[in-house]
């Protein structure tokens, strides 16, 4: 390591060179990586576009179900989902999520969904964004 908490780029590369010789085969590497990181080497299959968007659409019913009794509850259910209240949701809160609406699905595929609903590509589902997605205003 450098000395600090952070790893470098070139610390990451060298850990995961040394960790792939040890792989049998490239074909479960990669399958290794992607539950390791929850996120497929190719999200564009058609496969992963179908499950992505059921489940873009069976979150979204859950969700608008829970907030349509009172607007205010979009808030709330946000917030409650928000476990470190940076102000976003992460791809690990987005998974917790998912599991907390009973919603059965590979991993791998909360990555792609995570994406949809980032908009602005920062990493984060913000409240905005959240709400968009929820309420439909994207």
């Amino acid at each position: 390591m450098s000395g600090n908490s952070e790893i470098t780029l070139d610390e990451f590369i060298d850990y995961y060179t040394d960790l792939s010789m040890s792989i049998p085969t490239d074909d479960y590497f990669v399958a290794m990586m992607e539950s390791t990181w929850q996120c497929p080497e190719e999200e564009n299959t058609k496969e992963t576009q179908a499950t992505v968007s059921a489940l873009l659409r069976e979150v979204k019913a859950r969700l608008f179900e829970l907030a349509r009794r009172d607007p205010n509850l979009l808030r709330k259910i946000f917030n409650d989902f928000d476990h470190n209240q940076s102000g976003h949701l992460t791809l690990d809160e987005v998974t917790f999520m998912i599991a907390k609406l009973q919603i059965s699905v590979e991993r791998k595929f909360v990555y792609p969904f995570f994406k949809v609903i980032d908009q602005n590509n920062s990493g984060g589902i913000e409240y905005e964004e959240f709400e968009a997605y929820i309420l439909g205003k994207n």
